[in-house]
């Protein structure tokens, strides 16, 4: 790939395993706060409503109709209500707890060190990321990542979320990268590839299914090194 000089990965699903980590939490919330007791009978039963809520409500996050802090708690609101649980301060306090121990997981996908190991002293590595910034930070460091990463880019710290071409903007006067020389890494077709291609940026589509749009997709993270 001719030119690359900047690599920005996506955090959440590309290289901090987020589904495996959120599951251990919810897994461990369920337990913490005697869920059973309410009802809920098996963990899996939680977990299942807690990602339909959670993916529907991100998607309203990411679309400025829902606020950070509403966020937070409301996904843990809606998944109790399934259960006949109206509760706003159970959901309030899980919520707070997920919050707090979510981030701490360290689960990477396959891959994932090796990769930037070889990376690190060719390209100039940074993080882009619609996360919050307080916990994709607390991922970072927990998960030993944090020492690759020059540019650590939110969506709160750009004031836009991915596609959005103004993170990209920012992303480029933060680190001092041109568009020609800038590559992405991420696992959402539309948010990652799309955005990054609307700035005239490259893309690397990371889909473990191997199933794309895109034309550059890999099934394993450490594959990014034959197509560099």
């Amino acid at each position: 790939m001719h030119k690359v000089a900047h690599i920005f990965f996506d955090l959440d699903h590309t290289l901090w395993d987020f589904d495996s980590n959120s599951r251990e939490t919810l897994n461990e919330l369920y337990h913490e706060f005697n869920l059973v007791s309410f009802g809920i009978e098996k963990p899996k039963h939680f977990i299942d409503r807690y990602i339909l809520h959670n993916d529907k409500l991100w998607g309203m996050y990411r679309d400025n109709r829902i606020s950070k802090h509403r966020l937070r708690s409301a996904r843990f609101e809606a998944t109790l209500r399934d259960f006949k649980i109206l509760d706003k301060d159970l959901a309030k306090s899980i919520g707070s707890a997920y919050v707090v121990q979510s981030p701490n997981k360290t689960k990477l996908n396959e891959g994932v060190l090796s990769l930037l190991d070889k990376l690190k002293n060719t390209y100039t590595l940074h993080i882009i990321s619609n996360g919050f910034q307080e916990v994709q930070m607390v991922k970072l460091n927990a998960s030993g990542l944090m020492p690759y990463f020059k540019e650590i880019i939110t969506s709160e710290k750009a004031k836009a979320k991915k596609p959005n071409p103004r993170i990209f903007d920012f992303a480029m006067k933060t680190t001092g990268a041109k568009p020609s020389e800038s590559l992405m890494v991420g696992d959402n077709y539309e948010i990652d590839i799309l955005g990054a291609l609307g700035a005239n940026w490259k893309a690397i589509h990371y889909m473990p299914e191997g199933i794309s749009k895109h034309n550059l997709v890999v099934r394993k993270l450490p594959e990014i090194l034959d197509l560099l």
